[in-house]
């Protein structure tokens, strides 16, 4: 039972970025992957974000494998997630969990495609961010997956235009379509 852990990792501006594993190691490109994702991230939708966590699923407590949790008005068994917010308490700030092993799964559909490792792995974090965007700076009286599905895709439109800024605008069309699709293939 072999735990590996960084903890006081990259800071990515505000959010620390942290690995825990147990019995797994994580494909090489993830760290840095995340990290490029989360610089691209606005500092006023990241703030009271304290880190985001990176681990896997299999390796869980028990009672966070097991159970069910409600999403759009449904119970979802809990070891379909592929990440997780956890909002803000009484003395501790709110933070991201990735499940790794997860996401890592749904990328072998696409295992040689760096865009595709993108897709899906911004997909999960910028919904998640989304759910912290609803939570503290911008309310919104609708579904919370759906406000959070709207915030993801403007975070990635944000992404790609800030890391392929030198694409010429024309291809735009055709590489947000193939992105839609490789995230969708999940």
């Amino acid at each position: 039972m072999s735990e590996a852990g960084t903890e006081a990792g990259e800071g990515t501006g505000t959010i620390t970025l942290r690995e825990f594993y147990k019995n797994f190691v994580p494909p090489r490109y993830v760290r840095g992957l995340v990290a490029r994702l989360l610089e691209s991230v606005p500092a006023k939708y990241s703030n009271g974000l304290d880190c985001v966590v990176l681990t896997n699923l299999s390796g869980a407590p028990r009672r966070h494998r097991l159970g069910k949790v409600t999403s759009r008005k449904r119970r979802v068994p809990q070891n379909q997630a592929l990440g997780r917010y956890h909002y803000a308490r009484a003395g501790s700030p709110a933070w991201i969990e990735l499940y790794v092993d997860r996401i890592a799964a749904a990328v072998s559909l696409y295992p040689w495609m760096p865009l595709g490792r993108t897709a899906c792995f911004s997909k999960v974090l910028f919904h998640e961010i989304g759910h912290h965007v609803h939570a503290t700076v911008r309310p919104e009286f609708r579904e919370k997956e759906d406000v959070a599905d709207n915030w993801a895709k403007k975070l990635m439109a944000n992404y790609i235009f800030s890391r392929y800024w030198f694409v010429p605008r024309p291809p735009w069309k055709i590489l947000g379509r193939i992105m839609k699709d490789m995230a969708a293939d999940f």
